[in-house]
């Protein structure tokens, strides 16, 4: 499965609450590695999960794959941006802007109440796995 992770599925690897750190760990067992992400996903992971190190070890380990490059994408990034303002974060927007370019690739992510609204190319559902409520 290809995927692109989204900052609370990279949290919920090291998450203390057993059922949002399950369902993360299954899906990394399931998906080809690199998962696709963002730095900016990277950088507020490891902010919330007060551990840089971690978040390094995973990119350095091959699990996960920044690709995203902000000065190319800063016109698409800006756009969607401006368009789900105020919802829409910077982490946000680099999710959904690697959900159009990589349209076959699944995001991973636990931010449901955001996801179910933003359209990848304006109009298109994003293919998302979010955790069991």
């Amino acid at each position: 499965m290809d995927c692109i992770a989204d900052t609370g599925f990279i949290v919920s690897r090291w998450s203390k609450t057993p059922v949002r750190k399950q369902w993360a760990i299954r899906l990394w067992e399931r998906a080809a590695l690199p998962m696709l992400t963002s730095g900016a996903n990277l950088q507020e992971a490891g902010w919330l999960l007060e551990n840089h190190e971690i978040v390094l070890r995973m990119v350095k380990d091959g699990d996960l794959r920044p690709v995203l490059d902000f000065e190319r994408e800063a016109r698409a990034l800006h756009y969607l941006a401006e368009t789900y303002a105020p919802r829409m974060d910077i982490a946000d927007a680099a999710i959904v802007r690697l959900s159009e370019l990589f349209p076959a690739h699944q995001v991973l992510t636990v931010d449901k109440a955001d996801f179910q609204i933003y359209r990848r190319n304006r109009t298109h559902v994003i293919r998302c796995v979010f955790p069991p409520d």
